[in-house]
């Protein structure tokens, strides 16, 4: 059990007048040691008024041993002499074995009876010598007893009840033992005799408050230092401080248990050791310094956080110490505290870690990043000295993300991460700003080093990736990298980050897995994009935006059996848009949605106009399969223009379904409820799985026109994977449109191969409603 719980016990030390004269007093250590202090006064003063009281005896006897007979004086002499003997034999043993420190009330008492019985004595010597003395000789006597009851009074000085006995007694008989009429029996005399008594007995009432005043301070603070004690062993045994002294050196005075563990060596070892020589100067940094000079030039000093290397490893310790002096005010050391914060200064390096380092690749982030460009910006325009600054995107991140997992996509930036910094070398900081983008600044970017680094790392990150734990070999991802320099191309953090990322997104429009440096027409670009996005938001309400239906032609009989609507943006100051430049701003502004409800909802009104047998198609973006409403407005759209739902056929793309969203699978199995069909657009140029084909009811592939191109200009390949699409959408009872039918050559080939539908220039371009309506005979009129 710790010494806390088990404090000094506090004593009862009131001091009263009862106290002063040795009432109330209990039999504690306190009690007894003042006592003991009473009676050590006491035996201190005996030699001296010892000798004096011998000589004051042997002269009193000289001079008037004739004046009374000896045997009315014996009794008297008798027990002064035996208490002069015993205070004598008294002394002598103390000097043997010491003064004893405490005392009991009853010895205390003892020895204040023995004084009582000394000047009862005294007192009875004047009873039977004063009535038989002539006038001079009674003077001559009082005298005595006044030298007597002095030295008595004086012995006993810090015991005031033997002094208010010695004076009572002594004095009453030299006031009483003088006959009447006798010249000393005055009343001046008995005021004297008073006085002197009480002068007397107010000092020994004076010394004794002070003694035992002075005694009972020095208990106090004697039990307040074992407090103060008790409380600092329990500080260093439950705590994880320790107490720190040294002397005006430097050098270590007093260790303690909890230092000596905490420093990992013996406290010999530690005592007298500078404490500087402790601490690793190539480490301490600031804070060695300041302890340094604070010990140099005897100052406070207060958490100076230093590093003390203990074998292999290293800690930290929190110091703090107060300059210390002796009582003329000189320095003679330090007294202070030392706590081990290694822990602390641990996780506040974590902590400041985290705030600037990436936890999953150790990079630095994105705020660090920014430290880092701005410096780097500024010192390439203090000295026109090239820098650049690099975007990395990885291509197909997402891909294996939601293939595989989150875990899959962890392992997969930390290889990114690695494979960066065995690419990168000098000083160039790297870091992760996201998801799948890196970011990295060259100081040096002078020449053709930036182009070089960029080019490396498409190479480096365009070779697989082993991803074990997802059963596969590797996966490829692919990586875009957009560049830009400084002072060149821009002059502050802002516009090379702008510079940068619009390099980045030419590399990813121009199909990935490239590295672009920026160029002005690029910032062109840019603009130019930003317009057509403003531009777009109100291109619908303006009625800027129509749909064109293009002819798709039973390869047999060369029937029409259908159109396919085609969105066109006519913009009052640009003219004609391609949907290749507005369709992708569309589809990341999310415009797409309200637009793509539009279209359909424009087929379908101009296809309830037709006959029966045609049909009409719509493309749908990824956007628009992600939106779970999409089913209900397209049944809506049905419902209102009164056109059976086979008669609608949505074309998407082989990617979106590779996807495998739950949101897309949901809206794919609500629309296949609903009696839509569904056309694989682009078959061909994407990863032509089977297995896409099996997750959506397709009743037609799409073969793209690249390879009818191909096959009416090449030959025998291109017409061999034409031939094979068909023979696979046949056995999965699906149809075949080939797309880019613009000769009649293409058109018989296509048809020779065994596609059931085409379309092209050769058939039809793609021309307004009214223009379709008519070619099939429908009713024109809106």
């Amino acid at each position: 059990m710790s010494a806390m719980l088990n404090p000094p016990v506090k004593v009862a030390r009131d001091l009263g007048w009862r106290q002063t004269i040795g009432l109330g007093q209990t039999d504690d250590g306190f009690w007894a040691g003042v006592r003991g202090q009473q009676l050590n006064l006491l035996g201190a003063a005996i030699p001296f008024n010892l000798g004096l009281l011998i000589i004051n005896v042997a002269v009193v006897l000289a001079v008037f041993r004739g004046s009374v007979p000896l045997a009315a004086l014996a009794p008297w002499l008798a027990g002064i002499a035996a208490l002069l003997g015993m205070w004598a034999w008294r002394g002598f043993s103390r000097r043997r074995t010491g003064p004893p420190p405490t005392a009991t009330e009853g010895r205390f008492w003892r020895v204040t009876a023995e004084i009582f019985a000394f000047g009862l004595c005294w007192a009875g010597l004047l009873f039977a010598l004063l009535p038989a003395l002539p006038a001079d000789g009674q003077a001559v006597l009082v005298i005595f007893s006044l030298v007597f009851m002095g030295a008595i009074s004086n012995g006993a000085l810090s015991m005031p009840v033997a002094v208010l006995g010695v004076v009572a007694m002594i004095g009453g008989a030299m006031w009483l033992a003088l006959p009447p009429g006798a010249p000393l029996d005055h009343p001046l005399v008995a005021l004297g005799l008073i006085s002197f008594a009480m002068i007397k007995l107010r000092a020994s009432l004076a010394n004794t408050y002070q003694t035992m005043a002075r005694l009972k301070s020095d208990a106090d603070l004697t039990e307040q230092g074992e407090v103060v004690r008790l409380l600092l062993n329990e500080y260093e045994a439950n705590g994880s401080d320790w107490l720190l002294e040294l002397d005006g050196d430097g050098r270590i005075t007093h260790v303690t248990p909890r230092f000596a563990d905490v420093a990992r060596r013996k406290r010999t070892e530690l005592l007298g050791q500078p404490l500087l020589s402790l601490i690793d100067p190539t480490q301490g940094g600031a804070a060695a310094v300041a302890l340094g000079h604070a010990l140099r030039d005897c100052l406070p000093f207060r958490d100076l956080v230093v590093p003390v290397p203990l074998g292999r490893d290293l800690r930290w310790w929190a110091l703090s110490g107060s300059p210390k002096q002796d009582n003329d005010g000189r320095f003679t050391g330090f007294r202070g505290v030392g706590r081990d914060v290694t822990e602390v200064r641990r996780s506040q390096e974590r902590i400041a870690q985290l705030a600037r380092f990436d936890p999953l690749t150790g990079l630095a982030n994105r705020a660090l990043f920014r430290e880092t460009l701005e410096d780097v910006v500024e010192k390439a325009c203090l000295m026109q000295r090239p820098a650049a600054l690099l975007f990395v995107d990885l291509d197909r991140f997402k891909a294996v993300n939601d293939g595989f997992g989150h875990a899959a996509g962890d392992l997969l930036l930390r290889q990114v991460a690695q494979r960066l910094q065995a690419v990168v070398k000098g000083s160039a900081t790297i870091a992760r700003l996201g998801g799948d983008e890196f970011g990295i600044l060259m100081p040096d970017g002078a020449g053709d080093q930036p182009e070089k680094l960029a080019m490396r790392i498409v190479k480096e990150l365009a070779r697989p990736f082993p991803m074990g734990s997802t059963g596969r070999s590797g996966v490829v991802v692919g990586a875009s990298v957009g560049w830009a320099r400084v002072p060149d191309d821009a002059t502050t953090p802002e516009s090379l980050l702008r510079c940068a990322d619009l390099a980045l997104y030419q590399v990813k429009g121009e199909g990935r897995g490239a590295a672009r440096q920026y160029s002005a027409e690029m910032a062109r670009a840019a603009e130019h994009r930003r317009r057509l996005e403003a531009d777009l938001a109100g291109a619908l309400e303006q009625e800027q935006l129509a749909i064109l239906f293009q002819p798709v032609v039973d390869a047999a009989d060369e029937r029409i059996t259908g159109f396919e609507a085609l969105l066109r943006w006519h913009h009052p100051e640009l003219g004609l848009i391609p949907p290749l430049d507005f369709i992708p701003i569309a589809e990341d502004t999310g415009l797409i949605v309200p637009i793509g409800d539009w279209v359909i909802d424009r087929a379908l009104a101009w296809a309830s106009r037709w006959p029966a047998h045609v049909k009409v198609a719509v493309n749908l973006s990824a956007v628009q399969m992600d939106d779970t409403d999409l089913p209900a407005r397209i049944a809506a759209a049905l419902a209102r223009h009164a056109v059976p739902a086979e008669r609608l056929e949505l074309e998407i793309t082989e990617s979106l379904v590779l996807a495998d969203k739950p949101s897309v699978q949901q809206v794919l199995a609500e629309l296949t409820g609903l009696g839509v069909n569904f056309a694989l657009d682009d078959f061909g140029t994407g990863y032509s799985a089977l297995g896409t084909l099996q997750k959506a009811s397709f009743s037609r592939i799409k073969i793209d026109r690249s390879f009818v191109k191909r096959a009416t200009a090449m030959g025998d390949e291109a017409s061999a994977i034409i031939q094979a699409i068909v023979r696979l959408a046949a056995s999965l009872d699906m149809e075949t449109t080939a797309e880019g039918t613009e000769t009649r050559a293409a058109f018989e080939l296509c048809r020779d191969l065994g596609c059931t539908q085409v379309q092209g220039y050769l058939f039809g371009r793609p021309m307004s409603p009214e223009q379709a309506t008519a070619l099939v005979g429908g009713l024109t009129s809106a």
